[in-house]
Parts: C-alpha cells; structure tokens; sequence
C-alpha cells in the first residue's frame, strides 16, 4: 500500500499502481461543484450505456474524449430548458449540461473503496507520525526544501546520502534505548565508512 496526500491524487497514479498490484490510499477531497449547483455524485454513472443520468431523469450522453483524457457527456438543452432542476444544474445559455470522466476513473473508484475499508483511516493518521517528519527533518536540517545540484543523478545521490544517515542516526537512539554502547556503535560505523564509503570516491565527485 502507499498512503499520499491529495496531491497524488490523480487517475494516471491510482491507474499505475493498481496496475503494478499496489494499493492507492489516498484522502477525502472537497468537492470542487459551485455553492448551490448538483454534485458530481448526484449524477448516476450507467457503466453499460455509458452515460450519466442527472437527478432529473434525464440523460448525458457521450460526446467526446479531450486531449486531458477526459470524456464529456453531455445533455440535450431542450430537454433541459423545461427541467425544474435547470437553476441548481447549470448556468449555460445553451442550457446544456456537461460532466467529465477520466478514462481511468475506475482506478479512482477502486481507490476510494480503499480508503472506505475499516481500518485503513488509522493506517492514515500514521503518516504524520511517520513519514512527515523525516521530510520536516529533511527540509529543515539537510536543505532539502531546495534542490541544491543540477541533474537528477546528484539529487539521487544526495537524497540516498542524506536519509541513509538519518537512518543511521535513528538506529543510533533504538539501540541506546535497548542499552547497547552506542559510543562503540559509531565506531563500527567510522570503520565501515572508512572501508567501504571511500572505496566508491564517484559518489562524491
């Protein structure tokens, strides 16, 4: 599983990793619908005619797929014009409805079954626990609120370096807690440095 913020909330990422057999655990988000005006939500998506039905019976058909990837479906404006509905539906002259679809929205609804499953709300709450302060730690003491180096081989190298001694420093405080000499614990890790570090003098350059 990988838990993200909204921001990674997007088809193309829910459609990847599902596809590589990992599940996407990603957060509510607020609807983006006008203040007054129908939801996404409240317009039935009819998988086998592949159309939308809005809450006053009437149908959105297919239309066209933009270059974004998103299929259109749109009403018939007569129709619309004569629905009680037009005035919390919406705003056009043409009194034409239209709503988008991703053509991988199906990855998004496997992705918010996910995050309905019991249990995976906790699993979420941990991530600021966990992950969110080792970027907090990167960006305030390792200058990772910038990137520092041309080129996506020494950021690479730099982030390896950087959250391999941030590891090293929190195996340090989980062994001073089981009460081992963390004093001969930095020794070992000077020899090793030492030994095997400095053997590859390319990650340095």
């Amino acid at each position: 599983m990988v838990v993200a913020d909204a921001g990674y909330k997007t088809p193309a990422i829910a459609h990847q990793l599902l596809e590589d057999g990992i599940q996407p655990f990603f957060p509510y988000t607020r609807p983006k619908t006008k203040e007054g005006f129908f939801g996404k939500h409240e317009f039935a998506y009819d998988e086998y005619y592949d159309c939308y039905i809005c809450p006053g019976a009437h149908i959105l058909t297919y239309s066209t797929t933009n270059r974004s990837g998103y299929k259109e479906y749109k009403s018939c404006g007569e129709h619309c014009a004569e629905c009680q509905y037009l005035s919390k539906c919406t705003e056009s002259k043409d009194h034409v409805k239209m709503i988008t679809r991703h053509v991988w929205e199906e990855y998004m609804e496997v992705a918010e079954d996910i995050r309905h499953t019991i249990g995976n709300r906790q699993i979420y709450q941990l991530r600021k626990e966990t992950i969110e302060r080792i970027f907090g730690t990167a960006k305030e003491q390792h200058g990772f609120r910038y990137t520092q180096y041309v080129g996506k081989a020494r950021m690479e190298m730099k982030a390896g370096l950087t959250f391999a001694c941030m590891n090293l420093k929190k195996l340090a405080k989980i062994l001073e807690k089981r009460g081992w000499n963390t004093v001969r614990f930095l020794l070992i890790l000077k020899k090793i440095k030492r030994k095997e570090v400095l053997k590859e003098k390319w990650c340095w350059a």
